[in-house]
């Protein structure tokens, strides 16, 4: 295992929570080596994970979500926190610039538990969607798995809230 400075291990915190050193180590070596083109995809998830989280936090001071339906939400909120965490420690490590943009998204009138929750569904699908179209994309394959990993709970969110919507996730049988 590679020596990782006390700000690494710092500035990983959640990511380090939920995947644990071994795995964030051996993605920040895989984004040592990385190409500028991967980098620059991990960016845009960084990006992306960003939009996740301010989403679930203004969902949150609506004050619309049940206690248990806002525990769940922040726990989602925790999961993009671990991502971005995670993709920002391999940019890093990539010696690549990290971006602070957030994605843009467009919100639509929020008015009702329901209405947070089919906006949440519709962010976690693109979410679902984005990391799935930029796995053959990326030229290290540990980074493609990495990717792949987020992309797995991902669709667990999008299950969970059609779930709570009384939908199926994907009718067609694959993720789109």
């Amino acid at each position: 295992m590679a020596f990782r400075s006390r700000r690494w291990l710092l500035g990983s915190g959640a990511a380090i929570a939920i995947v644990g050193i071994p795995m964030l180590d051996e993605f920040a070596d895989a984004a040592a080596k990385a190409n500028p083109e991967d980098l620059a995809m991990l960016n845009s998830a960084i990006e992306l994970e960003r939009a996740g989280i301010k989403a679930y936090d203004d969902a949150a001071d609506t004050r619309l979500l049940s206690p248990r339906v806002l525990d769940v939400a922040l726990g989602f909120r925790n999961d993009h926190v671990a991502h971005r965490d995670a993709l920002s420690a391999a940019v890093k490590a990539g010696g690549a610039y990290l971006s602070t943009n957030t994605a843009s998204i467009a919100y639509p009138p929020l008015h009702s538990q329901a209405d947070i929750l089919r906006f949440a569904l519709a962010i976690e699908k693109q979410a679902a969607s984005t990391y799935l179209s930029v796995i053959p994309d990326l030229a290290d394959r540990r980074l493609a798995q990495v990717a792949a990993a987020i992309l797995g709970v991902e669709t667990t969110h999008v299950s969970k809230l059609a779930d709570a919507l009384g939908a199926h996730a994907y009718p067609q049988g694959f993720v789109v």
